[in-house]
């Protein structure tokens, strides 16, 4: 299928005005694409009710396939750091956390840097994008190499690394990876994030997402995400939607956010995740989803207040042999 302008519209309501987007001439890969692992056709992923697993399960090398190419609705590994690291995570990221750069929608705090700051993400971005974001992202990048080694050595505990090299032992026939350009400028993987306020119903697909830039991502034929939950927190589930991002959902599109109407996911099957401290999830972004906000709790030194709801994520993407590697390589990036 390809592109060259898209619309973002919501039919079904005439009074909202039609918003329009334009792209530059770049395909994106349809939904059904050859196993990376047994090297033959997976069953076609289109429209709802494609979940064979509606329920979070454990991990495994099939488990974690079948999650990433849309079978099963998410992953749980419950307690993957224990509540004394986690709670040295907490102390030390929480003073460190500053607002995204650039968001069309509920503010989210961070340390480290998203690739989302710098795509176009509302009708209006569109209109006075820069050409230069790219090169101010891989900028960005460049400052943060040694992020997760740094605050390692004050939790006690390296996470992300502990988590790629569980995704290495899954699947030995890929290769996994940090994402990076042809030209070697690497991607920033492993972000953390607060989000406290509820999310517009949304999906992470960059082949979509990313259309106005020539990014690798943009050629990823799966996406998935993984959350690592870090904090405690009252509220604030996920509910995953067995609907997948495809170019008809534009008529539900939300023009003024990142997200869709609710009319997009009407009818579909739902999971809804309620993560403890210290659980890792993992789950296929182009299916559309949203988190609720979190609830009021008492701080410690008297009064309400919304504990951060702190995790370490990333996005981790498939790319056929041939693109990166001679092998299927899943890369990683936030």
């Amino acid at each position: 299928m390809s592109l060259t302008r898209c619309y973002i519209a919501r039919s079904l309501v005439p009074t909202r005005p039609l918003a329009r987007i334009h792209y530059r001439n770049i395909s994106i890969p349809a939904a059904s694409q050859v196993s990376p692992s047994e090297g033959g056709p997976i069953p076609a992923l289109t429209g709802s009710h494609r979940w064979s697993l509606p329920e979070a399960q454990p991990l495994t090398r099939d488990g974690f396939l079948s999650m990433l190419h849309g079978h099963t609705a998410a992953i749980r590994v419950p307690k993957f750091v224990n509540r004394h690291h986690a709670q040295r995570f907490e102390k030390h990221l929480h003073p460190l956390l500053r607002p995204y750069s650039h968001i069309a929608g509920p503010s989210v705090d961070k340390v480290g840097l998203a690739q989302f700051e710098f795509q176009a993400q509302s009708a209006e971005d569109f209109q006075s994008r820069g050409s230069d974001a790219q090169d101010r992202y891989f900028t960005q990048v460049a400052q943060l190499t040694d992020l997760h080694a740094r605050i390692a050595k004050i939790t006690g505990d390296n996470a992300w690394e502990r988590i790629l090299t569980i995704l290495r032992d899954l699947v030995p026939d890929h290769e996994v990876r940090v994402a990076h350009e042809p030209d070697g400028r690497r991607y920033h993987a492993g972000i953390y994030r607060s989000i406290n306020n509820s999310t517009p119903i949304h999906c992470d697909w960059s082949p979509y997402d990313s259309l106005t830039e020539d990014w690798i991502i943009n050629r990823v034929t799966h996406q998935a995400v993984f959350n690592l939950y870090l904090a405690p927190m009252i509220d604030g589930e996920t509910i995953l939607y067995d609907r997948i991002w495809e170019e008809e959902l534009l008529r539900y599109r939300d023009p003024e956010t990142y997200g869709y109407f609710r009319e997009a996911v009407e009818g579909c099957a739902t999971v809804t995740l309620r993560p403890s401290v210290g659980d890792l999830y993992l789950f296929n972004t182009r299916n559309l989803h949203e988190v609720k906000s979190t609830g009021s709790e008492i701080h410690p030194d008297g009064g309400l207040w919304q504990r951060p709801r702190l995790t370490l994520s990333a996005f981790l993407g498939l790319l056929p042999a041939g693109i990166l590697s001679t092998r299927p390589t899943i890369i990683l990036w936030s």
